[in-house]
């Protein structure tokens, strides 16, 4: 009986022996950190026998305790009795990633994904996975299909918004650096993910005003014209900016006039002004327009511009009839030419009857012809001033100045210079 008794002592020791090398199971610990997000291994998954799941558990919750060396003994035995079971495996990466052994967790991670395409809990990890290696788009890919699925775990919907966030911003950075064309399928996207986002949909705006594309940017900007920002100086300026580029002048006139009444000093008076000069533009005929745009304007060009700068020119009275010029039937600037000749800034040469309406105009010529205009129209300034002092009389400065008298002149050029001719006529 004693024998029986010492033996059966030896036995409960070393059943004690045993036990103390193997660690306790700890109680459940809520996740911390960036583990939060890190479903339970068995989400998704089909579920396991008792005494499997009973070892699996012991395994997360090791895992949960940051007891790595424990959560992989464990993990060993279970899929040395389970080599398939899909969770063990989830669990080891998991620990992988944890450890910084990040390439071998992204490749066993997504084997497990590839493999189990309804495994929730190794899309979650897979998700996760992407977001460590800063692959912002593909997480939320994934987190979004998670989502759609019926019972998604629920940090699901936490984790989608921060990735959608995330991703807007990244897609809203590079944006705002990006030229006009790249810059615009990166506002699109980033405005799919954020529709309310007003300064990304601003920006889009004003990048397809850039690129002309008008009616897009106004389609794009009718959320916020709705909206309690609608009346922003910024939002009418881009409204303004699309009615221009309709060719709705007017409408876009009435925007920065009130838009110059608000701020006088700033940019929107000197845009005003630019939007009144193209609505005059278009609505002054071809011609007009062709002469403005030519880099080597003639006699018939002047005599256009001249004619529509000048009210004092277009509306003048009690004109003699003109001489007949025989080279002007088929000139665009017919009408325009005869003024000229009417005011008597050009002469038709007695003999051959021409005006030789396509004679280059040089930057002597027009110096010429811009004091003698002053003289006609009748400057107080240049009355009775020889021509080559018409312009420091009148204060217009010489167009010619500077330049080599044979110098050709633009369009620009000289509709400056009959700006400042109006000008002196209206003092």
């Amino acid at each position: 009986m004693l024998k029986s008794l010492f033996v059966s002592s030896i036995v409960v020791l070393l059943a004690l022996t045993g036990c103390s090398t193997t660690a306790s199971l700890p109680t459940h610990a809520t996740p911390q950190g960036d583990d939060r997000y890190l479903v339970d291994p068995r989400t998704g998954y089909p579920p396991a026998d008792t005494d499997t799941d009973r070892r699996m558990e012991a395994a997360w919750r090791f895992y949960l305790q940051g007891n790595y060396t424990e959560a992989r003994r464990r993990i060993a035995d279970l899929r040395t009795r389970t080599p398939d079971y899909a969770p063990a495996a989830l669990l080891a990466a998991a620990i992988d990633l944890r450890e910084g052994r990040a390439d071998a967790a992204r490749g066993a991670i997504n084997g497990l994904a590839d493999q189990h395409p309804a495994y929730t809990a190794a899309r979650v990890y897979q998700a996760e996975v992407a977001l460590a290696a800063g692959n912002t788009r593909r997480a939320w890919e994934i987190y979004r299909s998670i989502a759609a699925q019926p019972n998604a775990p629920p940090t699901v919907a936490t984790r989608l918004t921060m990735a959608e966030n995330r991703l807007f911003e990244e897609l809203f950075a590079a944006a705002r650096t990006a030229d006009d064309i790249a810059s615009i399928p990166l506002l699109r996207e980033a405005l799919t993910i954020n529709p309310a986002a007003v300064e990304a949909r601003l920006l889009l705006v004003n990048r397809l005003i850039g690129r002309a594309q008008y009616e897009e940017a106004r389609r794009i900007i009718q959320p916020i014209v709705s909206s309690p920002d609608g009346e922003r100086d910024d939002v009418q300026e881009a409204l303004a900016e699309i009615e221009a580029g309709r060719g709705r002048y007017q409408e876009a006139i009435k925007r920065y006039e009130i838009l110059a009444r608000r701020s006088p000093q700033s940019r929107y008076s000197q845009r005003l002004e630019q939007i009144k000069e193209q609505w005059t533009l278009a609505n002054l005929p071809q011609q007009y327009r062709s002469a403005l745009e030519s880099q080597a304007i003639t006699r018939s060009d002047l005599a256009v511009l001249i004619y529509w700068k000048l009210s004092s020119v277009r509306f003048a009275q009690n004109l003699p009839t003109p001489p007949i010029a025989i080279d002007i039937a088929d000139v665009a600037g017919r009408d325009e030419i005869i003024r000229a000749i009417q005011i008597g800034l050009f002469d038709v040469d007695p003999v051959t009857r021409r005006v030789s309406p396509f004679r280059p105009i040089n930057a002597a010529a027009l110096a010429r012809h811009s004091a003698r205009l002053l003289q006609l129209r009748g400057a107080p300034c240049a009355r009775a001033v020889p021509l080559d002092l018409v312009f420091e009389s009148c204060g217009v400065a010489d167009p010619s100045a500077g330049l080599d008298p044979e110098t050709p002149v633009t369009g620009r050029a000289a509709a400056k210079v009959i700006d400042d001719i109006d000008h002196v006529l209206q003092r």
